[in-house]
């Protein structure tokens, strides 16, 4: 079920004058159905889109909201630069070129007497 340009949907509505009990009823579906797909809460399945193409005298390209524009897809969010380090992070207590701190043991300390 993909998702619908809810928008271009309610201008068109607005634009032919018809209520969403109108719009229902030829569409062949409940209001709260036709509500639902308006505001962006339901995605309808393909058969409703090509209905409300019917209807609307709209095509389904301008319904779907996966449609891939130049700016990219509407219904996507912006494509943000991933927020992983490049490196893994450096040890804070390990300098380079040096070794690393030796744990002192029990048979080590009493050597040294």
């Amino acid at each position: 079920m993909p998702p619908v340009n809810a928008t271009r949907l309610r201008d068109r509505r607005d634009e032919l004058d018809l209520t969403n009990t109108e719009l229902a009823r030829r569409v062949g579906t409940s209001q709260g159905y036709v509500e639902n797909i308006l505001c962006g809460a339901d995605a309808p399945s393909k058969r409703v889109i090509y209905r409300l193409s019917r209807v609307l005298d709209l095509p389904v390209d301008e319904i779907e909201a996966g449609r891939r524009t130049p700016q990219g897809d509407p219904s996507e969010p912006p494509v943000q630069p991933p927020n992983a380090p490049t490196h893994p992070p450096r040890r804070q207590d390990h300098e380079p070129g040096k070794t690393s701190p030796q744990r002192v043991t029990s048979s080590a300390r009493g050597t040294a007497a």
